[in-house]
């Protein structure tokens, strides 16, 4: 069974989830002349649905309720971290080390019924239903009172952790808070209470000033490349607005907010070579939603290196590229993949 051990020596906590280790390693991407018929044995493929878990909530056009009709569709990781039947109740083993029971839940979301189609060439009203699901599933995991947080991320790519092809996100609720998200948190609160003033809000001000980092911009959101990006390419999109939590952007904003992410996917996919890369939501923790000291955001981190033993060993990052001249070639890029892309 997954349980959570406690880590002494960094105040932080451990999953220890065997069942993943069973996962497919379903990472070989088609080659260049397959057909385009997605293939049979994709669990995430329309046509597939009883290979998956049950359905937990999907996006079907309006008039279509069949089965295999969906555009966005949510179930449960047939491999969980954690598991929702599971106690959160914390014990203290015969060594005299605390644990806890592997309480939470780790559901799967698949972005479209497309098999091969990057997000970045996706319709903007497409990206817009996907995100508009995370904040549906996002809200409805936390009226879970076990949970603290929902960390919602996707790997896109081997060296991201990706195990199946087909584009999907994942949520995890998790029945604490992480070492770094406690962090996060902490040094955003205590920023504020000396000065006054939200820390990633004066962040975004600065590197709206600056202008050497911002990518792209619209009238809602921000992508901009980080004065102190920890891996190259590091790029965040943040809301203009004051907005401690994702769950908090109104559905009208959330097209403008697709609509960024498309370019800024589709400007890292060309200029990049389609690279391998985890993006992550930086959200609030439970009871922090109407907080003035933090504004979510999404971090994307493209892995074009493996970090070694000087990173692992002090927990600092090395960055080879500064985020100026990273900032400076994406600006040149074309938002597109050389593809005829769709409004």
């Amino acid at each position: 069974m997954p349980h959570l051990r406690y880590d002494m020596a960094t105040r932080d906590w451990v999953v220890f989830a065997p069942s993943r280790s069973l996962r497919p390693k379903d990472v070989a991407r088609p080659a260049p002349a397959a057909p385009k018929q997605p293939p049979a044995h994709c669990a995430f493929c329309p046509g597939n649905e009883a290979l998956t878990p049950p359905e937990i909530y999907a996006v079907r056009p309006p008039g279509n309720p069949s089965v295999s009709s969906w555009l966005v569709r949510v179930f449960a990781n047939k491999f969980p971290a954690l598991r929702i039947e599971e106690n959160p109740a914390h014990t203290i083993n015969d060594d005299g080390f605390e644990q806890m029971g592997g309480c939470g839940a780790h559901e799967v979301v698949v972005e479209s019924p497309d098999h091969d189609l990057f997000l970045g060439q996706q319709p903007v009203e497409q990206v817009s239903l996907l995100l508009e699901t995370l904040q549906v599933r996002y809200r409805d995991l936390m009226r879970d009172k076990r949970f603290q947080t929902v960390i919602v991320f996707k790997n896109h790519g081997l060296g991201a952790g990706t195990s199946l092809v087909h584009p999907h996100w994942q949520l995890i609720a998790t029945p604490i808070i992480p070492r770094l998200l406690r962090l996060q948190h902490n040094e955003a609160e205590d920023y504020y209470d000396r000065h006054g003033a939200c820390l990633f809000c004066v962040m975004l001000e600065r590197e709206i000033e600056a202008q050497s980092r911002v990518l792209a911009t619209n009238d809602d959101f921000v992508a901009f490349l980080p004065f102190a990006s920890h891996v190259a390419f590091e790029t965040w999109i943040m809301p203009r607005r004051p907005q401690p939590s994702f769950t908090s952007v109104e559905q009208g904003h959330l097209r403008s907010l697709a609509a960024l992410l498309k370019s800024v996917l589709l400007k890292l996919h060309a200029g990049l070579d389609n690279p391998d890369f985890n993006l992550t939501l930086d959200d609030v923790s439970r009871g922090a939603e109407d907080r003035e000291y933090f504004r979510w955001h999404m971090r994307i981190l493209p892995r074009l290196t493996t970090p070694a033993g000087f990173e692992l060993g002090s927990g600092m990052s090395i960055n080879t590229v500064p985020p100026e001249d990273a900032t400076a070639f994406l600006r040149d890029v074309p938002a597109t993949d050389g593809a005829p892309q769709p409004a």
